[in-house]
């Protein structure tokens, strides 16, 4: 089984590498990092595929897709149901490709009950050739409940791409699990059954979405923390400089606000290097 925040990790790690580069990077240049991760080939292809289609959309798709006219405008009612998601994410302007997944997914034609209960089957009976069109079947899901994370701090586009990749590996762990969720691979899951498969991977993308808005707000946390405690030495600083007639010394200073003196001497420092 595949560590979750391993994989993320490795992923992050992988676009970041991808966003310095100079040039594109191969399928082999990509597997080079998920080497010792216990991935199918299917799991492979779909990372290479999530990773590469930015890089590979071009300026003229781009163009062509803003100057289409008022008809295909049109066409993109289908998409109403997101526009919640997607007023929520205003504070950031979308970029051109993620506008473009966004009328893609649009047009995803939905399946019926039975063949979604097929699909499911298909599955848990350990077929992974099923997991691209299950994927692609819970895209929309995956921005509504992204709609349901945003924040200031936290975009829909980046929660969107957590959510599909949490749906990802949650597809993976469910394949071939048919025992544990109780289903006779000869016979058609029972409604209880798939709604139990359906509430696992909207676990899993939840699950993604609320570690990686975690992460985020724990980063707002430590910037607010240490600006405050710049702001306090400051107050400080005058404070016991108009008290005693002398700029105060570290220990000083460490006595009147309770930060270490590591931490006085490294934010002086900084203040120091920021007047030069």
């Amino acid at each position: 089984m595949v560590d979750k925040i391993t994989f993320m990790e490795t992923l992050h790690s992988v676009q970041d590498i991808m966003r310095a580069s100079a040039s594109p990077m191969t399928k082999e240049e990509i597997q080079v990092y998920f080497k010792d991760m216990d991935l199918s080939t299917k799991q492979q292809e779909m990372i290479y595929e999530f990773l590469q289609k930015p890089q590979q959309e071009s300026i003229e798709e781009i163009e062509e897709q803003e100057g289409e006219d008022a008809a295909d405008t049109k066409k993109q009612s289908g998409a109403k149901s997101l526009s919640g998601a997607k007023a929520k994410s205003a504070q950031k302007p979308q970029n051109p490709h993620f506008q473009m997944y966004l009328k893609e997914i649009s047009a995803i034609p939905a399946l019926t009950g039975e063949q979604q209960n097929l699909l499911y089957q298909r599955l848990l009976a350990g077929e992974e050739a099923v997991i691209e069109e299950i994927s692609h079947q819970w895209l929309k899901k995956v921005i509504r409940i992204a709609g349901e994370y945003v924040t200031p701090r936290v975009f829909l586009e980046d929660l969107v791409q957590e959510g599909n990749i949490s749906l990802l590996l949650g597809l993976g762990q469910i394949s071939g699990n048919a025992a544990e969720y109780g289903v006779d691979e000869a016979k058609p899951l029972e409604q209880t059954q798939q709604k139990r498969v359906e509430k696992c991977l909207e676990g899993f993308i939840r699950e993604g979405m609320e570690q990686y808005r975690r992460e985020l707000e724990g980063e707002a946390d430590s910037e607010n923390t240490i600006l405050a405690k710049v702001s306090l030495l400051h107050e400080a600083r005058k404070a016991l400089a108009e008290e005693n007639g002398t700029d105060p010394t570290i220990e000083e200073l460490c006595e009147y606000t309770r930060i270490s003196p590591q931490e006085i001497a490294d934010i002086l420092d900084l203040h120091e290097k920021a007047r030069q």
